[in-house]
């Protein structure tokens, strides 16, 4: 048994899973850390993610161009919190009530929308869609192993962690980003400073939803290469949890939605093994949340309390 877990998990096809798994992921966690970047909790991620990944997909399938697909995927998951904000800032809904609405009927929605379309309740698998493609690096892809994971990539990977690059400048080198991160810190002495608290929102809400919408059509444009009843499949609630585990610590962000993907990798290479229950093992990247979750919880919990005493 030994044996076979360490054949399946030391091996190139692993680290090329984890790679796959972790774009939407990160995406999400991404997503998720723009938000609480000015003080608002973005849990409608996966919601996000369901509506863009259909948006892409019949997008690509009308105008017979991929890229115009992402262009319908990023237009959706802007409007889709652009409603958020609407309903919460302008007519001073609960946003988090609107959020879990979402969240609850996104698969409905999505399903009732392409059955409208295609007649099809479950995939898109009978409409003949452009996907993104992969990319081949010249040079690199000829050197041994490091040309396997470097180059070969979905385009959605390179543009995913261009972005975690780009994201960290804007967030923590820039004027823009440092009045974002004063609107989460405390809203009341931003506004005295002569910061627009809700058009810094609202921003933050446009980006977070935009990045959201590119982790679903990942899923939908490259990876799946469809969309399919169920396919984000928790991804979007995985960001939100590596978002809370980060608190507000973008590497450890980072760090955890790769540890997700790992789990997620480990699911997906297990359940071709009949050696392996298929239920059990289709659990394991819940169960992962579930047990970060409550460590890092318990660990801030001492800290606090030891920080207490210390203080006493």
């Amino acid at each position: 048994m030994l044996n076979s877990i360490f054949s399946t998990l030391f091996t190139m096809r692993f680290l090329l899973t984890i790679i796959r798994m972790a774009t939407p992921i990160i995406f999400a966690a991404l997503g998720a850390f723009v938000a609480a970047s000015t003080g608002i909790g973005n849990i409608a991620i996966e919601s996000i993610m369901t509506f863009s990944a259909l948006a892409g997909v019949l997008g690509s399938y009308l105008t017979g161009n991929a890229w115009m697909g992402v262009l319908f995927g990023l237009i959706v998951g802007v409007l889709t919190v652009m409603l958020i904000a609407f309903f919460s800032m302008k007519l001073g809904a609960d946003a988090f009530l609107i959020m879990i609405a979402l969240n609850t009927f996104a698969d409905a929605v999505a399903i009732f929308v392409l059955y409208q379309i295609t007649g099809d309740k479950g995939t898109t698998a009978s409409l003949s869609t452009p996907i993104l493609d992969t990319i081949e690096i010249p040079i690199i892809k000829d050197i041994p192993i490091i040309g396997e994971i470097l180059s070969g990539q979905f385009i959605l990977t390179y543009i995913c962690w261009i972005l975690v690059a780009v994201l960290f400048v804007m967030i923590y080198k820039t004027p823009l980003g440092m009045r974002m991160r004063a609107c989460g810190l405390n809203a009341e002495a931003a506004r005295t400073a002569g910061i627009n608290v809700e058009k810094l929102r609202v921003l933050s809400l446009v980006i977070s939803g935009m990045l959201a919408g590119l982790g679903g059509m990942y899923l939908s444009l490259n990876y799946l290469k469809i969309f399919s009843k169920g396919m984000v499949s928790g991804q979007g609630w995985m960001g939100v949890a590596a978002n809370g585990i980060a608190n507000g610590n973008y590497w450890v962000l980072v760090l955890s939605a790769v540890i997700f993907a790992v789990f997620r990798a480990v699911s997906i290479i297990f359940s071709s093994n009949s050696a392996f229950p298929t239920d059990l093992v289709g659990a394991i990247p819940y169960f992962s949340v579930f047990v970060i979750l409550t460590t890092v919880s318990i660990i801030n919990y001492y800290r606090v309390k030891r920080g207490k005493v210390e203080g006493e």
